[in-house]
C-alpha cells in the first residue's frame, strides 16, 4: 500500500493560554503533520535534492502509478519548502491523477497537503474544509489512525475559532478512534484540548480533570518536552477559579521542570513567569513581580510576540493601579491597546479598552462606547464563522447522502429498464408475429417512461443547481467580483511561457476554484474584512490597489492625513467598494494605461476622485452594466454624490461625502 498508517507520526505544537483577570489569550495553533509516505518521503530532509528537476522528471514518466508517486512526494516537499507556487501547481496534478487511477489515499493525501498549506497561512476556513475532505476519504477506507487525526486537527480549529461545544463533539469523536490504537500522544493533544475547552466554559473542574488525563497519556511516552506545558495550562484553570496560591504551585512546578527553560523555550518561560506573577499581584504578594513583568515583558519583544506583549502590558498596568501610580497604569494600558489594534487582536483590545474607561473617569464613556461597538462586531463575526463552519460539515454530509440516494435510484431505475426489456424479449419469442407489434409498442411505452423518470430527476437536479448558483452570485457579486477578477489577472499571467493546452486546464482550474471551495473562502474572507475594526484604511486600499496588471499605472493621492478610525465602518466599506468595483472597471474596459485616485478632506467632506486615460463610455447606456447602478445605490446609502464624466480621452468618477 502507498501509506502505512501505523507509522504516521503527529507533532503538534500546544496551545498555551495566558491570564490576566479580565483577559485570554492564544498561544502557539495547531500543526499536524503527516509522515507516512514510504522511502521517498523519507528524503524530505535531504537539502540538496534539486525539486524542480524531479519534478520535470516525474512529468516525464510513463507509469502512471509511479508518477503518481512521485508528484504526490514532490508537492509535500515543495509544501514543505514553502514553494507556494510549484506546491499548488503539483498538488493538483497529484490531486487529479490520483483520481484518474483510482488510488483514495493518495487523493486523501493531497487534501491534507492543501489543508495544511491553508493552515500555515492562517486560513481557517479553507483548511478546515480540506481537512474535512481527507477525513471523509479516510473514514470510508476504515483508515482509524488518520481519520482520527484529522478530526483532532479539524477540533482544534473549532477551539481556535471559539466553537467550543463543536470543538468537544469533534475532540471525543477523535479519542474514539485513537483510544483503540494507544496514540498516546495524539490522545494527549485530545485531552489537552478539551481542558481548554471546558476552561473556557467556565466548568474548571471538568477542565482540570481533561488536564490531568492529558498528563497521564504524557507519562506513558518517553518524552518528557510537554510537561510543562501542561503544568502551565493546569495553573491557568486554577487561577481562573481564583485559587491563586495552587496556580502558582503549578506554574513554579513548571519552571522547575526544566532547568534551560530560559533558553530552550522563551516564548513558555515569558509565559510562566508573568502567568506567576499576575497570580502573586491578585494575592497581594508584590516582592519582586515588578522585575518578573519587566523580564517577560523584555522577552516578548525580543521575540516580537505581539500578543504577548500586549498582555503583559496590561498586568504591568494592573500592577501600577494597585500601586497608586495612575499615570504609569494608563500608559502601559495605552501602549497595550496600541499593540492589540496594530496586531488586529480585538480581544487585547476590548481588555485595554474595558482597564481604560475604568481608570480614565474623563474619558470613560469614549472607552466603554468604544468597546461595546468592537465587542458586537466581535460577536457577530464569531457567529458567523461558527455558522460557515457548521455549514461545511452538514453541506459536504448532505452532498454525500444525496450523492449516495441518487445513485442508488438511478440503480434501480437502470435495474427496472432491464428487467422490463428481458420480459419483453421474452413475449417476443413465446407470442406470435400478430402480437408482435404489440408488444414493441409496449416496450416503447415502458422505455420512454423511464426515459421521462430519469429525466424529471435531472431537471430536478438542475433546477436545485441554477437556484444554488444564484443565491451564490447574488454574494460573490458585489465586491467580491473585483477581488477575483485581480485573481484571474495574476493567474492568466502564469501562461505566459505556458503552450496552450497548459492555459486552458488553467482555465478550467479557475472555473473550478470559483464553483467550489475557494468561493467559501473569499466570501468569508471579504465578509471578515468589512466587520474589521481600526484597520489602517490607506493601507487596505494600498494593498488593493498593488494587485494589477502589467501594463497600467496605478496613483493613490492624499495629500493630508485623514483619521480613518473616526470615520464610520459604513462609510468606509461603501467607499472601498465603490473604488474597488470602478477599478475592476477600468481593467476590463477602459484600456487605461493610467489611474490617478486622489482622496482629500474639506472641512466635513470626504472627496474622493478617480480619473483614467482610457476610452471612455457611455453611463446611460444599458451595457453600463450592474458595477455602476452598485456604485451609484452605495453612494446614496452615504448620502453622498456621485457624478462621471467621460470622454474619449479618459474618465473622471467624483464622489463626495460627508462625513
Amino acid at each position: 500500500m502507498f501509506f502505512k498508517s501505523r507509522h504516521i507520526t503527529i507533532f503538534i505544537s500546544l496551545i498555551v493560554f495566558l491570564f490576566s483577570c479580565t483577559q485570554k489569550d492564544d498561544g502557539d495553533e495547531v500543526i499536524t503533520e503527516k509522515q507516512d509516505i514510504q522511502s521517498i518521503r523519507k528524503n524530505e530532509s535531504d537539502q540538496e535534492i534539486d525539486l524542480n528537476k524531479d519534478y520535470n522528471a516525474a512529468l516525464k514518466e510513463g507509469n502512471d502509478t509511479l508518477k503518481n508517486k512521485m508528484l504526490l512526494d514532490i508537492s509535500y516537499r515543495y509544501l514543505k519548502t514553502k514553494d507556494s507556487t510549484m506546491f499548488l501547481r503539483s498538488n493538483k496534478q497529484a490531486r487529479e491523477l490520483s483520481i484518474t487511477i483510482e488510488n483514495s489515499e493518495g487523493t486523501a493525501a493531497t487534501y491534507w497537503d492543501l489543508a495544511q498549506f491553508y493552515h500555515n497561512r492562517n486560513k481557517e476556513d479553507s483548511a478546515y474544509y480540506y481537512y474535512d475532505k481527507a477525513q471523509k476519504i479516510y473514514q470510508e477506507l476504515g483508515d482509524q489512525l488518520n481519520s482520527g487525526s484529522l478530526l483532532l486537527n479539524m477540533a482544534i480549529i473549532q477551539k481556535n475559532i471559539r466553537d467550543y461545544t463543536g470543538s468537544e463533539v469533534t475532540t471525543t469523536n477523535a479519542i474514539n478512534l485513537l483510544e483503540p490504537l494507544d496514540e498516546f500522544y495524539s490522545l494527549y493533544i485530545a485531552y489537552n484540548n478539551l481542558g481548554i475547552v471546558f476552561n473556557e466554559l467556565e466548568e474548571y473542574e471538568r477542565s482540570l480533570y481533561y488536564h490531568h488525563k492529558a498528563i497521564s497519556n504524557l507519562e506513558k511516552l518517553k518524552s518528557k518536552r510537554d510537561f510543562p506545558t501542561s503544568y502551565n495550562n493546569i495553573g491557568v484553570v486554577y487561577h481562573n477559579q481564583g485559587n491563586y496560591s495552587e496556580a502558582i504551585e503549578y506554574f513554579r512546578k513548571a519552571l522547575s521542570f526544566d532547568e534551560n527553560i530560559e533558553n530552550s523555550d522563551p516564548k513558555l518561560y515569558a509565559m510562566l513567569i508573568d502567568n506567576e506573577a499576575n497570580a502573586k499581584l491578585h494575592l497581594g504578594d508584590t516582592l519582586g513581580i515588578y522585575k518578573q513583568f519587566v523580564k517577560a515583558l523584555q522577552i516578548r519583544k525580543d521575540i516580537d510576540l505581539q500578543a504577548g506583549i500586549s498582555i503583559n502590558q496590561l498586568h504591568l498596568a494592573d500592577y501600577f493601579l494597585q500601586r497608586g501610580d495612575t499615570a504609569k497604569a494608563i500608559n502601559y494600558a495605552l501602549a497595550a491597546k496600541k499593540v492589540a489594534r496594530n496586531s488586529q487582536n480585538t480581544r487585547d483590545l476590548l481588555a485595554s479598552l474595558s482597564f481604560l474607561s475604568l481608570v480614565v473617569k474623563d474619558s470613560a464613556l469614549v472607552y466603554t462606547k468604544r468597546y461595546i461597538v468592537i465587542n458586537d462586531s466581535l460577536q457577530k463575526r464569531e457567529r458567523a464563522v461558527r455558522n460557515k463552519f457548521a455549514r461545511i460539515r452538514f453541506e459536504t454530509n448532505e452532498y454525500i447522502s444525496e450523492t449516495e440516494r441518487l445513485n442508488k435510484q438511478m440503480i434501480r431505475i437502470s435495474l427496472i429498464s432491464l428487467t422490463v426489456f428481458f420480459i419483453f424479449v421474452l413475449l417476443y419469442i413465446i407470442k406470435d408475429q400478430r402480437s408482435k407489434n404489440k408488444l414493441i409498442s409496449q416496450k416503447q411505452k415502458a422505455s420512454q417512461e423511464i426515459y421521462d423518470l430519469v429525466l424529471s430527476q435531472q431537471q430536478v437536479i438542475e433546477e436545485e443547481r441554477e437556484k444554488e448558483k444564484r443565491r451564490i452570485s447574488r454574494e460573490l457579486h458585489d465586491g467580491i467580483l473585483g477581488s477575483l477578477f485581480g485573481l484571474r489577472i495574476s493567474l492568466d499571467s502564469l501562461n505566459d511561457d505556458d503552450d496552450n493546452e497548459s492555459k486552458q486546464k488553467r482555465a478550467e482550474y479557475i472555473r473550478e476554484i470559483q464553483k467550489i471551495a475557494e468561493e467559501i473562502r473569499l466570501i468569508s474572507h471579504q465578509l471578515n474584512k468589512d466587520s474589521q475594526v481600526d484597520v489602517d484604511f490607506t493601507l487596505l486600499l494600498e494593498h488593493f490597489l498593488s494587485k494589477k496588471p502589467e501594463g497600467i499605472s496605478i496613483q493613490l493621492k492624499i495629500p493630508h492625513p485623514i483619521d480613518w478610525e473616526y470615520i464610520e465602518n459604513n462609510i468606509k466599506i461603501n467607499i472601498y467598494r465603490i473604488i474597488q468595483e470602478a477599478i475592476a472597471n477600468i481593467y476590463k474596459h477602459s484600456q487605461a494605461t493610467s489611474v490617478e485616485i486622489l482622496i482629500h478632506k474639506l472641512k466635513n467632506r470626504l472627496i474622493i476622485e478617480i480619473k483614467d486615460n482610457g476610452k471612455g463610455f457611455d453611463p446611460n447606456n444599458s451595457t453600463a452594466g450592474i458595477g455602476l447602478k452598485n456604485m451609484k445605490n452605495r453612494s446614496r446609502t452615504m448620502k453622498g454624490k456621485l457624478s462621471i464624466t467621460t470622454s474619449s480621452e479618459g474618465t473622471l468618477i467624483k464622489l463626495v461625502v460627508k462625513i
